[in-house]
């Protein structure tokens, strides 16, 4: 065993004392209240009272230890749906000398984790690496993750574990007759030394995964990375919006990589990431990478809203079901302000009622309905920039250049020349 193993125990086990520590003193509590109790009082009430000082003590311990902790949302296989994927996971396994997770399920988010189940621990993969990550690189990935087995199986360590989940409950949601304060500060004990066990197991799995794919283990980190970035950001701009309206847009995942293959060709950041594409992806050991990409992106919305959306949305009714509505109420919303005034003007847009409003938001929203109500730019989605312009000849229309100028300097010279500019363009 090494050095970060034995820390781990060492942790586990203080853990428990405390937990052990606390019941104690809860234990000596009732029996001190039980001996006053037959002490002071006639023996008949005295023992009437013995009893329900007994269920009172015993109660909370029982349903403390039937608290249950809520499982991860995730994506578990069709029969067979994640036939080669497993077999790439029984691959680093038998690497690394530890047993196979007794199942595989994937999540939205961008993670991986062993999630204890009574049958066993179960791997979980955000379905985002998938996407992007090549097939040695979520092994790489996965190695420090799966190498934590041993942990997951060891006994002690798992009911530590299970200790600090349902306290963490029990401090969130009360747990009466139990006062806060003691619930809080026994919280926080054990959280200390659970942090300091998990790292440990943590720095022992590094360790030991370092036979896996030592080659594409580091560059897969800084991938994850990336993939986290584009995530959020994808979800932040495009998805969420959507959420709001009541639609749950399919192939997120698929739109990541559209996102992440936009960066590779103009950004300076994503230099050399777009030859990554001609590497197999880690989602054709999938049977089916469609519909679990479409089973993932109806889960998202629970998991980072919590929320289930029914109404599933292809990214072709995107525009016209999500982005034009709401900056149609934006602008017809826009504040009262002579600049925006001024700017429907300009681009002879039909009357709207407008009452308050942010003013950057309510004229960015002005400028962007009136410029399509002129036919002189349409609607399109950019994976990594949300929802823009498009000019004629297909170009970006620089949006947020025309607004900073009309609200720094009031300059509608810059909108008169693109205007001018647009209208000699032909499709």
């Amino acid at each position: 065993m090494t050095a970060a193993s034995t820390s781990a125990v060492r942790q586990a086990r203080a853990i428990t004392r405390i937990c052990r520590l606390a019941v104690g003193c809860w234990i000596a509590a009732a029996g001190a209240a039980s001996a006053a109790a037959l002490a002071v009082l006639p023996l008949p009430i005295g023992l009437t009272v013995t009893v329900l000082i007994a269920a009172l003590c015993v109660w909370p311990l029982l349903r403390f230890h039937r608290i249950v902790p809520p499982l991860s949302p995730t994506v578990a296989p069709t029969e067979g749906g994640y036939g080669e994927l497993m077999l790439a996971v029984r691959q680093v396994t038998a690497a690394l000398g530890v047993s196979e997770p007794v199942g595989l399920e994937l999540s939205p988010d961008c993670d991986a984790w062993l999630e204890p189940r009574p049958e066993g621990p179960v791997l979980v993969i955000g379905a985002p690496f998938l996407w992007w990550l090549r097939v040695s690189e979520l092994r790489g990935l996965l190695a420090p993750v799966l190498a934590g087995m041993d942990a997951a199986h060891d006994t002690l360590i798992g009911r530590a574990r299970k200790l600090v989940r349902r306290l963490d409950i029990a401090e969130v949601h009360g747990f009466p007759p139990w006062p806060r304060t003691v619930i809080v500060a026994v919280a926080e004990a054990c959280r200390i030394r659970a942090e300091a066990m998990e790292r440990a197991i943590g720095a022992a799995a590094a360790e030991r995964a370092r036979i896996v794919e030592p080659a594409s283990r580091v560059y897969a980190h800084e991938q994850a990375g990336l993939v986290a970035v584009g995530w959020d950001r994808l979800l932040t701009r495009l998805a969420m919006p959507a959420w709001r309206r009541g639609q749950a847009p399919e192939t997120l995942n698929a739109a990541l990589v559209a996102a992440l293959t936009e960066l590779g060709q103009r950004d300076r950041v994503g230099v050399g990431l777009a030859d990554r594409l001609t590497e197999r992806p880690a989602c054709d050991l999938l049977d089916e990478p469609g519909d679990v990409d479409r089973a993932v992106s109806a889960l998202a919305p629970l998991v980072y809203e919590g929320q289930r959306i029914d109404q599933q949305l292809p990214w072709s009714r995107y525009v016209a079901t999500v982005a034009e509505p709401a900056l149609r109420a934006e602008a017809a919303d826009a504040p009262d302000h002579p600049l925006i005034a001024k700017v429907r003007a300009l681009l002879e847009a039909d009357a709207r009622p407008h009452g308050s409003g942010e003013l950057a938001a309510g004229l960015r929203a002005v400028v962007q309905c009136g410029l399509v109500d002129l036919r002189l730019a349409c609607w399109d989605v950019d994976w990594l920039d949300g929802v823009i312009l498009r000019d004629r000849a297909g170009h970006v229309v620089p949006v947020d250049e025309l607004v900073h100028g009309l609200l720094d300097n009031a300059d509608f010279a810059a909108l008169r020349d693109w205007i001018a500019h647009a209208g000699g363009l032909r499709a």
